[in-house]
């Protein structure tokens, strides 16, 4: 079970909806992959949120004994009460809609979640292969961080962060402007071995933990780091991405930015 049928299916297990050997095979996907286990961890926090703050009725236990002598008391009088039930169970009724609407909620969201990281996905990977053919993996060729960088100037409306990896065995061939998501962002390229890795980059909306997942044959990292989103794809091997994520990592951690000259 790969990353991509993990997160279709921690929805349904969370609802109860997997049998035994699906629900084992989950479990064991999640206790050995880090981005599933947070994926899981956000939708259960989501799930529990719902069901502590959605309202909740419950009658009094001697409400039915009150609701029982009123109706002797008025058997006299009055017409035999129709259906008294209706009033004793209306705020559980009640209840039970506002679970309904909830969890209806909760699902739509989950699935727009879901849907927009799929259709994130394919544009990657189709980002990623229209790269490859032809002359349009770079704009600009160079292994000099410092003549990349400021290439993109002019050209889009934010800065990437252009790093060098060649000490990690990942060297730097240039970039290129690509779109994704409808808006233009920055493609940084690396190499490892005979491997292309293409780097998208562009402002994040929001800050997300790291999340790996595969697609088409490729290998896919997204993370959030100094206000960037990073989007990384190659068909190298996982561990070979991990690698390069790190060196990323350890490479923006000790930059130093360059001072003005006077």
């Amino acid at each position: 079970m790969n990353c991509m049928q993990t997160r279709e299916l921690i929805g349904p297990q969370l609802d109860g909806e997997l049998d035994l050997m699906a629900s084992l095979e989950l479990k064991r996907h999640v206790e050995c992959c880090l981005a599933c286990a947070q994926v899981q961890e956000r939708l259960q926090a989501v799930r529990s949120a719902v069901t502590a703050s959605a309202p909740y009725y419950q009658a009094p236990e001697q409400f039915g004994d009150q609701i029982r002598a009123a109706l002797r008391r008025e058997i006299p009088h009055a017409p035999a009460p129709r259906r008294p039930w209706r009033t004793f169970l209306r705020p559980l009724a009640v209840a039970a809609a506002v679970l309904l609407v909830a969890g209806l909620a909760l699902d739509m969201a989950l699935h727009s979640y879901r849907s927009s990281s799929h259709t994130l996905a394919r544009e990657v990977v189709a980002a990623h292969v229209r790269s490859l053919m032809a002359d349009h993996l770079l704009d600009v060729r160079s292994s000099n961080q410092h003549t990349v960088k400021p290439w993109f100037n002019g050209k889009i409306d934010f800065a990437p962060e252009v790093r060098d990896l060649a000490d990690a065995g990942f060297p730097l061939e240039g970039g290129r402007l690509d779109y994704l998501d409808g808006h233009a962002v920055a493609a940084l390229v690396y190499r490892h071995n005979l491997h292309v890795i293409n780097c998208f980059v562009w402002p994040a909306r929001d800050a997300e933990p790291a999340v790996a997942s595969g697609a088409q044959g490729y290998t896919l990292v997204r993370f959030t780091d100094r206000g960037l989103t990073w989007c990384i794809i190659s068909d190298a091997a996982p561990a070979t991405l991990e690698e390069f994520t790190r060196a990323l990592h350890a490479n923006a951690a000790t930059t130093v930015p360059a001072k003005t000259p006077n």
